[in-house]
């Protein structure tokens, strides 16, 4: 996997330095108040470099989110077949307004950093994050705590805590934690480097990459995006016509690729992806970065009908946290992967930050999956002790986390948990023990006991190993390891997963896998990822903290995903007619899907076809469903109630057979027999049969015409102003009392009849005096 900082590049420069805090709080009106603890300090490295420097930095205050018991049930609810609220995802706009800081909360926190000196920037569309900025002098006195500088191996200058920072208790109320102010060891890569050698529908082939007939790893020591493709399932998909159109993966990144890269390699298996960039902070910099380049080529190489959208931030600061928060924001990408991260037991607040990023994109419908680290059962190896410690964010309770297995042959399959067993210098399929977040409701499978009480990693687990890795293309062809491949292969397989399913989005998918935990995975027995020898884990039946629930079975996974099939007998179908006039009503189809069980199927799309030999044929009138041939296509999504509704068009008469198919499966089939019927007419003129005046007012009588035209009357108007303006009234009861009119004044009043075709002429006129 991919962390937020290469694990290479974790050394800091030496030199011996004195820690010069910046601290003391300026008085407010808020000293005298008990502080609480918002953020806890990190350990600085040994042989951190500390210079007496202040420096103008950035941090952001993740602010405190109302309703949170209301929250936790929702996102529940949206991953529950049974509940209303199923699938019926939230916009950004909804999350704020139902979840967000308050307004008031907001300008609080606001009028407090901004006197101290601080630059107060904007607010995240979900009202979760508030980005801050100044010198670390009045960052300190703000905090009520100490900051040091600490001058990184690259020579840039970062900020950390040495002690807690506080707020005022009050105040407190209103902030979950402040994060970016613990920036000397930063987010890492977990990609390794093996060895090098000198818009398709589905990946060709590529002879650069190596042989993709052969059942281990090619000649350069790792498997083609072919070979992948069969592992997974992803093959059969791309023979039904799937290949990720219609969804959009997010790639998130600390580091830039080359361009150049990514056409050498889309060129040689053929492909042409769409791929955009988003730029956060200003975006990366530097020399390219290898993990941004297989993380889009791995990504875009399996699922290449889906848009890639490359958010690229600065490793540094508050960078790694905005870029999350601009991905929730957006709510453009229906898939995130991330192959950046750092040790869970990190005491500066940015885990609890990405919390409250990560529960809006689940309640957004989005789902995110996250490479689960490269340092085995050790995650903080290197960074503090060698002591069972998971990675930061695939530990989160709302992302997806992928371990790392070893992959000798793919038929037939061999494998075990990824483990080189070299301790420092090596690697391992990160998974292990939270010790931030609690085991999740849905988190129960073969294996798991009630002893187990913390979130577990990882939830699933494929190759990772660098010895039967990845061929990517990074300045030459080369295989590449880590759980880095994980990530954005699983973003891949739940994009094409998503469109044969028939779904805009899948959301948060943790509790679909634990459900198919018996049916959906290939279990992973041997191996451990025990990289320093502390004990811990080794692969066993069911599910085991070093390889999660097993390898996706190529056979049923993707198919596992889907929401539940409908059932026929349980869903309804209704036609209005099926016999509809040319140029009359247009004909509806009203259905409701349910399971098999009765339940609702609410927020799924329905494709919808019809056809006609004879002219053009339109549905729900909307002329983009026109295909050529007479056909139309169309796709609905159905309400929390599972319900949906659509009309049809036909120029001319015949036979129009219409289809309704759910998941690439018809579930309906009928036939409208369009017919012609003789020239439309409209109805003769009304006449007005009484007109009583009342006081500054009258009622009003019509009498129906004695034609009454080729369509039904559907209404009455009368006008006051010798037609110029003309007012409705029931076709049934044909009577209508006009008030607010002058005392004493005289009216002259004229009907009409309404129907389909349009209005009649109008009466003859009839004058009333209202009464005084």
């Amino acid at each position: 996997m991919s962390h937020r900082s290469p694990r290479s590049l974790w050394a800091l420069a030496i030199a011996g330095a004195t820690l010069c805090a910046l601290t003391l709080p300026a008085t407010s009106a808020l000293a005298s108040q008990p502080r609480v603890v918002v953020a806890n300090a990190a350990p600085l490295p040994r042989n951190a470099n500390v210079v007496a420097t202040a420096i103008t930095t950035s941090f952001d205050v993740v602010l405190h989110q109302r309703h949170q018991a209301q929250l936790t049930s929702l996102l529940a609810s949206l991953s529950d077949p049974r509940s209303t609220n199923f699938r019926h995802f939230l916009t950004t706009a909804q999350f704020a307004s139902r979840f967000g800081a308050s307004t008031a909360s907001i300008d609080t926190v606001r009028s407090y950093f901004s006197n101290y000196g601080l630059r107060v920037g904007a607010l995240s569309k979900g009202h979760t994050l508030l980005h801050v900025s100044g010198s670390t002098r009045d960052i300190a006195r703000a905090l009520a705590t100490a900051l040091v500088t600490v001058r990184r191996a690259n020579g840039t200058l970062a900020a950390q805590f040495t002690s807690a920072a506080t707020l005022p208790a009050p105040l407190a109320h209103d902030v979950t934690s402040v994060a970016g102010l613990s920036t000397v060891v930063m987010p890492k890569s977990a990609s390794m480097l093996n060895h090098s050698s000198a818009h398709a529908t589905s990946p060709g082939v590529c002879p650069s990459a190596g042989s993709s007939s052969t059942n281990a790893p090619n000649a350069l020591g790792g498997y083609t995006l072919n070979q992948q493709a069969t592992l997974y399932g992803l093959n059969t998909a791309y023979t039904q016509g799937y290949n990720g159109a219609g969804q959009t993966i997010g790639v998130y990144e600390l580091g830039p690729y080359r361009a150049a890269d990514l056409q050498t390699y889309f060129t040689c298996y053929g492909e042409n992806p769409k791929i955009s960039d988003v730029a956060v902070d200003g975006g990366s910099s530097g020399p390219a970065s290898d993990e941004a380049t297989l993380d889009i080529e791995e990504a875009a190489g399996l699922a290449p009908g889906a848009a890639i959208e490359v958010y690229s931030a600065p490793n540094s600061s508050t960078g790694p946290l905005d870029a999350y928060q601009k991905m929730a924001d957006d709510n453009t990408a229906s898939i995130i992967t991330t192959s950046w991260g750092t040790c869970e037991s990190d005491p500066t607040g940015s885990p609890q930050a990405e919390q409250s990023i990560f529960e809006q994109m689940a309640a957004q419908g989005q789902t995110v999956v996250s490479a689960g680290g490269d340092n085995g059962s050790s995650d903080c190896s290197g960074i503090t002790n060698n002591a069972p410690a998971v990675d930061d964010p695939s530990s989160q309770p709302y992302v997806t986390g992928v371990g790392g297995l070893s992959v000798a042959s793919i038929s037939p399959l061999v494998q075990s948990v990824w483990n080189d067993g070299t301790g420092s210098g090596g690697g391992a399929g990160g998974g292990g023990q939270s010790v931030l977040w609690s085991r999740p409701s849905w988190q129960n499978a073969p294996g798991i006991t009630s002893a187990d009480t913390m979130r577990m990693v990882p939830d699933l687990s494929v190759m990772a190993d660098p010895g039967t890795g990845f061929i990517q293309y990074f300045g030459g062809w080369n295989s590449i390891g880590g759980t880095s491949i994980g990530s954005p292969l699983m973003s891949a397989v739940v994009a094409v997963a998503a469109q044969s399913c028939g779904q805009g989005r899948l959301g948060f998918i943790n509790p679909t896998l634990y459900n198919m935990a018996t049916t959906g995975f290939i279990d992973v027995t041997t191996g451990n990822n025990d990289l320093f020898g502390v004990g811990e884990y080794s692969a066993g039946p069911g599910y085991d903290m070093a390889s999660g629930l097993g390898s996706p079975n190529p056979a049923t996974f993707m198919n596992g995903l889907c929401p539940p099939a409908s059932s026929a007998s349980k869903s309804t179908f209704k036609l209005s007619t099926t016999q509809p006039v040319v140029g009359g009503a247009e004909p509806s189809l009203s259905m409701v899907l349910r399971s098999a069980d009765g339940v609702p199927l609410t927020g799924v799309l329905v494709a919808i076809a019809a056809t006609t030999s004879n002219g053009v044929v339109q549905i729900d009138n909307d002329h983009l469903s026109e295909t050529p041939g007479g056909n139309a296509a169309y796709s609905i999504t159905t309400d929390r109630n599972g319900a949906a509704t659509v009309t049809f068009f036909a120029s001319s008469a015949g036979p129009v057979p219409i289809k309704v198919s759910y998941q690439g499966k018809t579930i309906y089939s009928a036939t409208l027999h369009f017919v012609n019927t003789p020239a439309a007419s409209r109805p003769g003129a009304p006449r007005i049969a009484t007109l009583t005046p009342l006081v500054a007012s009258f009622r009003l009588t019509v009498a129906p015409p004695a034609n009454r035209g080729s369509h039904p009357i559907t209404a009455y108007q009368y006008s006051i102003n010798n037609g110029a303006t003309w007012v409705k009234f029931s076709a049934a009861t044909k009577v209508v009392t006009v008030s607010k009119l002058a005392k004493g004044r005289r009216y002259k009043v004229i009907v009409r009849a309404l129907s389909a075709v349009g209005p009649s002429a109008p009466s003859k006129a009839s004058v009333v005096r209202t009464r005084a």
